[in-house]
């Protein structure tokens, strides 16, 4: 039993790891070959203002990207927590054998909390916030303080990313070495 929940583990944390550093490298480097190619987009914004038209598509790109492996992050930390309980009940937990399996529990639940709490208060308010400029775009009053708060939440997202990525490099190094309740048997030598 222990072979399929270290399966369903590795698989949910390779998956999520890789979906994280994705999220980590992936936007900067579409912002920038956007920027560079510098286009106008009458759709996505009506006024003509300096590089916003780049910046906005890039967002738009990356919001798209963010939301799709978003859903795939969720899935992931729901398989690896349940696989990280399901350790508890398969795995030798005596000795020295305990404190790994109490940090790869704290990891794994402090990376759920950190995805849930990007995916359900920080990046609603990126998208309202970035909304709420391209609504108003054309008043400065309206749009350069939606602007500010877009980029905040923006940076914030990103501090979030980086953190769950360090949560879950934490939890590989953690996971080197998950020994099988039944294969830690004692012998015990009688004279």
């Amino acid at each position: 039993m222990l072979e399929v929940v270290q399966i369903a583990y590795w698989l949910a944390l390779a998956t999520w790891f890789g979906a994280v550093l994705f999220l980590t490298l992936a936007p900067p480097i579409i912002l920038r070959t956007v920027r560079e190619t510098n286009p106008v987009l009458p759709g996505v914004l009506s006024v003509n203002l300096e590089g916003q038209h780049g910046t906005l598509l890039a967002g738009s790109i990356t919001s798209n990207l963010m939301a799709v492996v978003m859903r795939v992050e969720l899935a992931c930390a729901g398989v690896l927590l349940l696989a990280v309980l399901a350790q508890w009940f398969l795995v030798d937990l005596r000795g020295a054998n305990v404190v790994p399996q109490i940090l790869r529990t704290a990891l794994a639940v402090a990376a759920g909390a950190f995805l849930l709490f990007d995916w359900r208060v920080v990046w609603p308010k990126v998208l309202r916030y970035r909304q709420q400029y391209l609504d108003h775009a054309d008043e400065p009053d309206v749009a350069n303080p939606a602007l500010d708060q877009f980029d905040r939440y923006q940076g914030e997202s990103l501090t979030i990313l980086r953190i769950v990525l360090a949560l879950l490099l934490g939890l590989i190094l953690f996971s080197a070495n998950v020994v099988a309740r039944s294969a830690t048997t004692t012998i015990q030598l009688t004279p």
